[in-house]
């Protein structure tokens, strides 16, 4: 039997034992970095929609791994019944999200709620606004193949991230560019930058005065005393409904939730925001291009948020449904969305109005139709939280043919039916 020298046991180690712990030292770094869990937070529903705002200018400090813990979970996390904190579009999330920190890139891990690490340095200078953190919304192009039901869901899961930010006290805005940022951390092949979201303490504290709309011809909104960590652990994609109706205060205040304005004048001295009365979502540039229909048994209706689209000096707002027909028309719109809209007692349907989405710069295109969508998206995830709070249920479908909803709603090719959210008292 031939003897083994020590040299040869030398090769061996060479051979065998440091690749191993190379490949030991590679895993440590790629190892999770385990979130604490959220923090549950006393905001309500209604209030946060009242707070929505968005943020700018952050100061330098820290945010903790707890705050950033709740954030993210809000965002897109795991609940307890191992549904989502958002609504897949058409029953299919697609959305990642990489969170850009001082020293590296991470991926968050919903399942495990950890942070995996994915490129290091500090890529935090892609974002439009300083931040000590960088949300990056990616479209996942292998989970879901479609843009704008991806962008739908990134609205959903953008007001998550308002909402929370809010109720910790923390500021963030939505932010796309085209192309976007998010290429510089290297992108697999098959994802997509979208949008990037800061997220620091605002320079300013927050000044809200409750000034109410005056001249407002609908009820008005309520406060459910419901939380947001409530509501987004309980909301129920249920689309099996009593007989009980919904009346003219919950129509109101599901509208309002929807898209409607802010009772609070925001009197903060921010630079960069001259904005006093916020609406319930972001929207690129100002536009708000989307008409908002309510079909129930009685007819249908347009919500009317405000006689201007933005409102810059804080002026009460005066709203009001407008009457389009008289009639049960729930069947014609289950026809062109899903069935069980045919037996929701409302349904709130999204328009874009493509004139609206044309004005100093043309966001028309079809190649931009996702940002709408993402508008869309964020009424959508509103209504169906507030509608949680209220004791409702509900859920959202795409419009999957625009002609027959065109001439349902009265209107002309210069519009694009996207979503209904189908609410109801649930069995």
């Amino acid at each position: 039997m031939k003897k083994i020298k020590i040299a040869d046991i030398i090769i061996l180690i060479i051979l065998f034992i440091l690749p191993t712990l190379s490949c030991a030292i590679e895993f440590s770094a790629l190892s999770d970095n385990s979130l604490p869990p959220p923090i549950t937070v006393n905001m309500t529903i209604d209030k946060a929609i009242q707070y929505r705002t968005s943020i700018r200018e952050f100061t330098n400090e820290s945010i903790s791994d707890e705050e950033l813990s709740t954030i993210l979970w809000s965002a897109y996390g795991l609940r307890g019944d191992g549904n989502r904190t958002v609504p897949a579009i058409n029953e299919k999330h697609g959305v990642k999200i990489y969170v850009l920190k001082e020293e590296a890139v991470y991926l968050y891990d919903y399942i495990n709620h950890s942070l995996v690490f994915y490129k290091d340095g500090d890529y935090r200078y892609i974002g439009q606004y300083d931040a000590p953190i960088q949300l990056g919304l990616i479209w996942d192009k292998e989970q879901n193949s479609n843009e704008n039901f991806v962008g739908a869901e990134m609205g959903e899961i953008g007001q998550n991230i308002y909402f929370m930010s809010s109720a910790l006290e923390i500021g963030t805005v939505a932010t796309a560019e085209v192309p976007s940022p998010l290429s510089e951390i290297d992108l697999p092949s098959n994802e997509e930058g979208k949008i990037v979201m800061p997220i620091g303490y605002p320079t300013q504290p927050a000044n809200f005065l409750f000034l109410p709309m005056w001249f407002s011809f609908l009820p008005r909104v309520k406060d459910s005393g419901v939380t947001l960590s409530t509501v987004l652990e309980e909301r129920t994609q249920n689309t099996v409904f009593t007989n009980e109706k919904i009346n003219r205060k919950m129509l109101s205040q599901l509208l309002w939730s929807s898209y409607g304005y802010s009772y609070f004048l925001d009197r903060s001295d921010f630079e960069l925001d001259y904005i006093e009365r916020h609406r319930a979502v972001p929207s690129a540039h100002g536009y708000y291009p989307l008409r908002i229909y309510a079909v129930s048994e009685k007819g249908i209706f347009r919500y009317i948020p405000g006689l201007y689209s933005s409102d810059t000096i804080g002026l009460p707002i005066v709203t009001y449904f407008l009457r389009i027909r008289t009639g049960d028309f729930r069947e014609e719109l289950s026809e062109s969305t899903a069935s069980f809209t045919a037996d929701a007692p409302l349904s709130i349907v999204s328009v874009l109005n493509l004139k609206k989405a044309n004005r100093t710069d043309d966001l028309s295109g079809e190649e931009l139709r996702w940002i709408w969508n993402y508008e869309a998206g964020a009424c959508a995830q509103n209504a169906l939280l507030d509608a949680t709070a209220w004791g409702l249920c509900g859920d959202i479908v795409p419009v999957n043919d625009i002609e027959p909803i065109l001439s349902l709603l009265r209107l002309n090719k210069n519009f694009i039916p996207l979503y209904a959210v189908s609410v109801g008292y649930s069995i």
